[in-house]
């Protein structure tokens, strides 16, 4: 079962996102990051809930409670997503070479002064996965230091996917597990 839902999300991550024949300047409403974990040494993995957690059937506060986790409950987070409903505008303001593909080594753009790219999700210490001309890209150590790079009128929601110890799966928001963060 548990390979099943990861090979279902994962499938679901390598969706193509539609864009239209002309370069898309903002991404869509409700992108969706798979598998991203939205901060400095975040990490999937054993977890353990801090205080009692719906977990839901959807991604969805409205879904129906599939189990409900108790403090101190351990469970397995194999992945999530971070859907982005706000991207942020962030404006670059000078000459930079940027935009990593996942896991490359060579930034894939050369940005100039007033060129304007839309952060997506945090990744942490100030980098993230942001949209330029439709596509997305990580960001690198010069675009972290961008200012304006916090996105105070973004908006993100980090879903979980975790399963329990009867080998029960649902999805969470809580933020509240020990575990999360490898650093401490």
């Amino acid at each position: 079962m548990l390979s099943y839902v990861i090979a279902a999300a994962l499938a679901l991550a390598a969706k193509p996102v539609p864009v239209p024949a002309q370069t898309q300047e903002r991404p869509p409403a409700g992108y969706e990051s798979w598998g991203v974990c939205p901060f400095e040494c975040c990490t999937y993995g054993e977890w353990t809930a801090e205080e009692d957690i719906d977990v839901h059937a959807a991604r969805s506060e409205r879904a129906p409670v599939v189990f409900r986790l108790r403090q101190d409950e351990t469970v397995s987070a194999p992945t999530g997503v971070v859907v982005t409903e706000r991207a942020w505008a962030v404006h670059v303001d000078r000459p930079v070479r940027d935009g990593y593909s996942r896991g490359g080594k060579e930034p894939q753009l050369a940005l100039k002064r007033g060129d304007v790219v839309y952060a997506l999700t945090p990744l942490g210490e100030g980098f993230y996965l942001y949209w330029y001309h439709g596509k997305v890209y990580e960001s690198g150590l010069d675009m972290a230091a961008m200012p304006g790079v916090e996105g105070k009128d973004a908006k993100v929601v980090w879903w979980k996917l975790v399963r329990n110890t009867d080998g029960k799966f649902g999805w969470t928001r809580s933020d509240r597990f020990r575990n999360v963060d490898a650093c401490g």
